[in-house]
Order: C-alpha cells, then structure tokens, then sequence
C-alpha cells in the first residue's frame, strides 16, 4: 500500500540509516513500493521537499535527498499506488505552508464510486479545495485533515490535542462516506503530519511503529515497519494516536 517514516530527533541522529543502509531501510521496502518517493525536513522553520516517480531503490536523488536531510524532523514515504498514476502531484509527502503530511492505506471505494470521491471533497474548505492538484485520496484527506485543524485552531500554533481532535474528525468524515456496512475492503487511514514543530500519527487499518528513546540522545521514530536492529520498537495499538512536541515527550492515547 505504501510505507511511512517519520522522526523527531536530535541533531545528530543520522536519517540516512533508516532510510537508506539500515535492515529494512525505507529504501528497501521500496522493493515492495515502487511507485515513487518523498522525504520532507524543514530549513529555517520551512518544509523542505524532494520527491521522485521512480522507485527509491532504483533512484539515487533518494539516496542524495536522504543526505540532505539535515534537521529534527524528517518525514519520509514510498508508494505503492492504489488510487491515482505514478505522478509528482500524486507523490507523498503534501505540503501546505508549514505541514507535511504523508497516508498509508486507502479510502473506500475512492477510485470506483464518484459519490465517495464529491462527499469527502465537499468536506473540505472551498479554499483548500482549490489547491488540489492530484488525483489521490490522500491529498483529499490531507485538505480536510486541514479544515479540520484550521476549525479548531491556527495552523501556526496547533497542539497536538488539535492534531489528535482533527485525526478524529477527518476518520469519522471519510469513513461515513466511504464504508458502510459489509464493504470488502474497509479505510484504512494511518496519517503522519509534522509543522515541524510537532510530529504525529494514527493508525487504522495498516501497520505502525513507534521507537523513542529520551534524553540527551532522544529520538522519536514512527515507520510502519520496524527498520533496523538497535531500535526498541513498539506496535502502535490499531485505532491509536502517537505524538511529540520536542522529539523526548511521547504522547500516547489508544483511540483518537
């Protein structure tokens, strides 16, 4: 379906690992993902971002972006696509001014009922409707993860209690638009969002783990697959939320 990295950590932990040399770097999930890449950091307080159609394993702009990658928060994807072509516009991470946002799973009879696809865009702002320019899920559901946000506080200075709330909001608009009782393959909707303060995700219907370490050295790592050996990881509980504000403080809540 596609793979997700996400870390807040000190300055010198080394993303390169994870992402290209570890066992089981993101790179080599990408094997299995092949439909392009995207690592995002930020500079100066502003989201940075490189991606590519080819597989990451095949491409070595992947290999140069992960070196390039210099800052606490780094969020990371590889592809396998379900709704949309192997397109740039179609390439995790999103942006939208500070926040980068990555999706693993799919939506529901997104690419086969137009009903599913008008509902969940008519739930997001007509503004932010407006900036949409793929063809995936996913984007969708980053803009109304915004709308959901931006209702409840500024874009600039949200808490993590308003990323866990505009998770909550977001699952429950998609899901009462796209399943319904009896659906072969439920939504399944694990979201990575960072402004580059904060990192967060929540897990419904994929894979997620979490490794974290405090202190001095602190890290704070979310994949959906456990990458290398030295790293404590923990499954993240089906239906739960995970967060940081300073890459040492974990929240955890086992529901949104």
């Amino acid at each position: 379906m596609c793979r997700l990295f996400g870390q807040h950590a000190h300055p010198g932990f080394d993303v390169a690992a994870p992402l290209c040399t570890a066992p089981n770097a993101l790179r080599i999930q990408s094997h299995r993902h092949p439909h392009g890449w995207g690592i995002g950091w930020y500079a100066d307080g502003r989201p940075e971002l490189r991606r590519g159609i080819l597989p990451a394993h095949e491409d070595a702009a992947f290999v140069r972006a992960a070196a390039e990658a210099r800052s606490p928060v780094v969020v990371a994807h590889v592809r396998e696509k379900s709704v949309g072509d192997v397109a740039p516009d179609n390439t995790h991470p999103f942006v939208h001014g500070r926040w980068l946002f990555a999706h693993n799973g799919t939506v529901a009879r997104f690419a086969t009922e137009a009903s599913v696809r008008e509902a969940v865009e008519a739930e997001i702002d007509a503004d932010l409707r407006a900036l949409i320019l793929g063809t995936t899920d996913s984007e969708r559901v980053f803009y109304l993860f915004l709308s959901a946000l931006r209702a409840r506080a500024s874009l600039e200075g949200a808490s993590l209690a308003d990323v866990q709330a505009a998770f909550r909001e977001t699952t429950e608009a998609v899901v009462g638009h796209a399943d319904h009782p009896g659906v072969a393959k439920p939504t399944s909707l694990n979201l990575l969002v960072s402004d580059g303060r904060l990192l967060a995700a929540c897990r419904r219907g994929r894979t997620l783990h979490l490794a974290a370490e405090a202190g001095p050295a602190h890290a704070f790592v979310l994949a959906s697959e456990a990458i290398g050996e030295a790293a404590r990881w923990e499954v993240v509980p089906e239906g739960g939320f995970v967060g940081t504000e300073d890459g040492a403080r974990v929240h955890r809540a086992s529901s949104l």
